[in-house]
């Protein structure tokens, strides 16, 4: 289900929605829903709800749990959102999903963000724990993204070759230069391809023209 955000409206004993979902709630209901949502998450005795929802009129702890059982059933369209909770003969709770914030009078669903027709969600990652495996495997796919757009294949201006490159007497027919060290035998670079190019890797050029 969507998050999104859910309204209270004090006045009506209504819940509602943008999208069209109302629920109403009974007096009573009404008065156990907002005395457990004063502290979300915190459980309140039995008789304290008693008292706060009927004034000491005499109910008992069975006129408690037939009310609570009313209030869920009520309540079941947004248990996406929170759920009353029971703690067995101590009392009950409201417990919001993560996904959600009270405030204000209203459960705010977790922010979303809309760039260029592209969703972009805010995640609270501070509590979250990443494997080393996970972690490793991100290290090397930004290396090998980082060398590969490094290694260009180009067409050079032969003319701008200075005496930094070495020329390579590999091939009878052909013109190698490089700013290393090559060895044309394990090199495995095929120089039957074009007129000339550079192979580059970082600051290492390989220059083969034709004489």
């Amino acid at each position: 289900m969507n998050n999104i955000d859910v309204y209270v409206n004090k006045k009506e004993r209504l819940l509602t929605d943008n999208m069209s979902l109302n629920v109403y709630l009974t007096k009573y209901e009404f008065k156990l829903f907002i005395c457990l949502l004063k502290s979300p998450g915190v459980n309140q005795a039995n008789e304290l709800l008693i008292n706060t929802i009927w004034n000491d009129s005499g109910k008992d702890n069975s006129n408690l749990i037939q009310l609570i059982s009313k209030t869920r059933r009520h309540l079941k369209p947004l248990e996406h959102v929170f759920k009353i909770k029971s703690q067995r003969g101590k009392g009950y709770s409201i417990v919001v999903n993560k996904n959600y914030n009270f405030i204000n009078d209203c459960f705010r669903a977790n922010e979303v963000k809309r760039e260029d027709n592209k969703e972009i969600f805010t995640l609270d990652i501070t509590d979250k724990m990443f494997s080393k495996e996970l972690v490793l495997s991100l290290l090397i796919s930004i290396i090998i993204s980082l060398y590969m757009s490094n290694r260009t294949l180009f067409f050079p201006d032969i003319n701008t070759i200075d005496d930094r490159f070495i020329e390579m007497d590999c091939y009878k027919d052909k013109i190698i230069k490089s700013t290393y060290k090559l060895d044309c035998d394990k090199s495995g670079i095929d120089f039957s391809k074009s007129k000339n190019y550079v192979l580059s890797t970082f600051d290492e050029k390989v220059v083969y023209t034709e004489k």
